[in-house]
């Protein structure tokens, strides 16, 4: 049996684990599967660490590997990951923003009462296999000040079936930027 997707971290002198983050099989209906699409999720350190920043970190930051680049742990994004598998379970039913960057963001609730939203950024590929119809990569999952936000005023909306439908077929989203 292998061992977990990310191993536990030696942070301030206590064990972490990662248990949350495990990969597991999202199943959902759509249009044009109603007997079930089902997706692999898999998450990105970057939903628990930050950028190092040699003016921000000293020699206590816990290094994280993001082949080639050193990342942190970051408490508070690690904090706010324990709502990850509850807001990527309820996507069939959800609306996603397509970024600019051409991936897509939904945007959750905080977990821990701050300011700001909690913005998960995924991307989903066909080519599964293994009885795997699609593949759902979290990049990243952050909180920003709301000031700092990138303005979803200006991203295109849609339901995540439809997005799992064109996806499926190998059909681009026909997205027209708002002004």
């Amino acid at each position: 049996m292998a061992g977990p997707y990310f191993p536990p971290l030696e942070v301030a002198g206590q064990t972490l684990a990662f248990d949350h983050l495990e990969p597991f099989v999202l199943e959902m209906a759509t249009q044009s599967r109603p007997n079930g699409v089902k997706i692999d999720v898999r998450f990105s350190n970057h939903c628990f660490s930050e950028t190092f920043d040699a003016a921000r970190h000293d020699e206590t930051a816990v290094p994280v590997w993001d082949s080639p680049r050193l990342r942190v742990f970051c408490p508070i994004r690690y904090g706010l990951s324990q709502a990850l598998p509850h807001i990527l379970k309820g996507l069939p039913t959800a609306h996603v923003y397509q970024t600019p960057e051409a991936n897509f963001l939904r945007i959750g609730v905080r977990n821990d009462g701050g300011a700001g939203d909690y913005r998960v950024f995924f991307r989903v590929k066909r080519g599964a296999g293994a009885g795997i119809d699609l593949k759902l990569f979290v990049e990243s999952a952050y909180s920003l000040e709301p000031a700092q936000a990138l303005a979803i005023a200006h991203m295109s909306k849609v339901r995540f079936a439809v997005l799992i439908d064109k996806t499926l077929k190998g059909e681009k989203l026909k997205f027209h930027r708002k002004r």
